[in-house]
């Protein structure tokens, strides 16, 4: 990156309350993008990038979700049917003696 292309980038991104930023000052003179950047010698790509970058960000939408709860209803079923059921899932070494 130029130095040229460098310090305009940092001028957008340093432009305080009370400092224009040369996107803000182009935007309200209504001067045309490629004259701007004619005249100040950065590429239009380069002048959009700032552009984009230093849009406010929208606020992120969060949808409220409900968590799965940590245990869940476990059932066991043999081959003939028979059915063991259990309201949260037990110890491994449990469920290893009940069927030995």
């Amino acid at each position: 990156m130029s130095s040229e292309l460098y310090d305009y980038g940092a001028q957008q991104h340093n432009a305080g309350a009370g400092n224009a930023s040369p996107i803000a000052s182009c935007k309200s003179r209504g001067i045309k993008v490629a004259a701007y950047c004619l005249r100040h010698q950065i590429k239009p790509s380069n002048y959009y990038y700032w552009q984009n970058k230093l849009q406010p960000q929208p606020a992120g939408k969060f949808i409220p979700i409900t968590p799965a709860p940590a245990t869940a209803p476990v059932s066991i079923i043999f081959t003939r049917g028979t059915r063991i059921c259990f309201e949260n899932m037990p110890p491994v070494d449990y469920v290893k003696n009940l069927l030995n």
